[in-house]
Formats: C-alpha cells, structure tokens, sequence
C-alpha cells in the first residue's frame, strides 16, 4: 500500500505543475496587450521665416518614460506640398524625450508629423506651424496625408452598449498612407475621452499596434502605411477608465 502511494505522489505533482502551467499561459496571454504608447508632439505655434526651431515629442508607455524607442523622426511639409515632405531625424534626450532642430525656410503654414515606433507600437501625432504673418484660419485642416471618400468597415460591434463601428477607404493600396477612422457611440452618444489602439496583423506575424487620436467627439483616426498587399486581421481595443475594455475583429483587403 505504501509503495502504491509513493507512485501516485510524482503524478499529483505532474497534474499540479500542468495546472500551474496552464494559469501561468493564461496571464501571460492576458499580458499580452500593452499599454498604450503615449506622445506628445511639441513644436512652436509661431515664427519667422529663417528661423531655426526646436521640435521635440515626448513619449511615455503609461507613467514610464520610453528611453529606447526603435525609431522617432518629424515629417515635416508646407501646405499644399505634402508630397515633397522632409524626414528629420530625432534623438533622445532625457527621459522619453526625442528632439530636433529644423530651419524653416519661407513664411507659410508648415505641418509636423512625429512617426514613434516603440515597444511594437507606432503612432504619429501631427501639429502645424506659422511661419510669418500668414493666416492660420485653416491650419490642421490639411488632408494631403489623409485618404478620403472612407466607407464603414465590416467591424460593428455593441459590447456593452458600445458600438464600435472601423471606417477605411473603399480601396487601400501597398506602401501608400492609408487613414484609418473608429467611431464610438455609447447609447447614442459619441464615447469621447477613451484610448483606442489598433492590433494590425498580416497572416499571423508580429502584429503591429497603431494608437488612434480623438479627432473629434467619438471619432478616433490615424494613418497607417501597410507594408504589403494582402488580407489583414485588424483588431480595435477600446479603453476608458477601469470598467469599460472591448475588441472586436475585422479584415481589410489591402491592393
């Protein structure tokens, strides 16, 4: 009897770790959504032609400053020219902030564009700049680096009273800047203030992680360059305070 116990111990332990495995895979897999990454464009409002300006973009992963972003640099075109667009190089300077100069030749309004790339994620927050004495009236209203004529995605969920509707453009091509749009509504209402982040993946690789701006109330957008055609898996997380975090999942077809 004794000998039958001590061979039954080894397979209580086995039944044991398995069980401790199984949890330990199940927050892990929980885990594995990170936070999302936050930058904050600062660029001067105003200045003259010929002046040399200091661009800086700030980015933390909630209250942790991020010191070892992959890759930040400042798009910066005039209005109208969005095409003939420049890529400044930024640097880290101190704790999460990246920093450059950039000489701004002739008066007109000027638009800044930092494209971050860190910890799997990439956003790319926008400001506009005056430079001279030139009207600013339509400034920000640029849309040289968006695509227009967008139609309702086939992502429409309402988890919890909240429906989360992706917006993209009838066609989306390869290598080109694509807007992408989210429109929020809680019973009725646009869902203003929430943190809303894409999973954007192509057939099972890394995924990569695009964090949308609030645009408007309950409108969240940004753009995003798909590397190469095919269908892809987009999923859109919706964060606001403690109680409220949904998905859904839709495919995009990319030309």
């Amino acid at each position: 009897m004794k000998k039958l116990l001590f061979m039954m111990m080894p397979c209580f332990l086995i039944l044991g770790g398995c069980g401790q495995s199984d949890q330990e895979e199940t927050q892990e897999s929980a885990e594995e959504i990170p936070q999302v990454i936050e930058a904050d464009l600062q660029v001067p409002e105003t200045l003259d032609a010929g002046d040399e300006a200091s661009l800086a973009v700030i980015v933390k992963q909630g209250n942790e400053a991020v010191t070892d972003a992959d890759e930040v640099t400042f798009e910066i075109w005039k209005e109208g020219k969005s095409e003939n667009s420049e890529m400044v190089e930024a640097k880290h300077d101190s704790e999460g902030k990246y920093t450059a100069d950039h000489t701004f030749p002739e008066e007109g309004i000027y638009y800044v564009q930092s494209h971050v790339t860190a910890k799997r994620q990439h956003t790319m927050p926008k400001a506009s700049v005056q430079v001279g004495s030139v009207k600013t009236e339509d400034a920000g209203h640029e849309h040289g680096h968006e695509n227009e004529g967008q139609e309702e995605g086939h992502s429409h969920s309402h988890g919890e009273a909240v429906s989360i509707e992706l917006l993209a453009p009838d066609h989306i091509h390869a290598k080109e800047e694509t807007n992408l749009s989210v429109i929020l509504d809680k019973k009725g209402d646009p869902l203003a203030e929430a943190k809303v982040k894409l999973e954007i993946s192509l057939n099972g690789a890394t995924p990569q992680w695009l964090n949308l701006s609030e645009t408007e109330p309950g409108k969240y957008s940004a753009a995003h360059e798909f590397s190469e055609a095919g269908t892809y898996s987009i999923t859109t997380h919706v964060e606001k305070g403690n109680d409220l975090h949904e998905h859904t999942e839709t495919e995009l077809t990319v030309e």
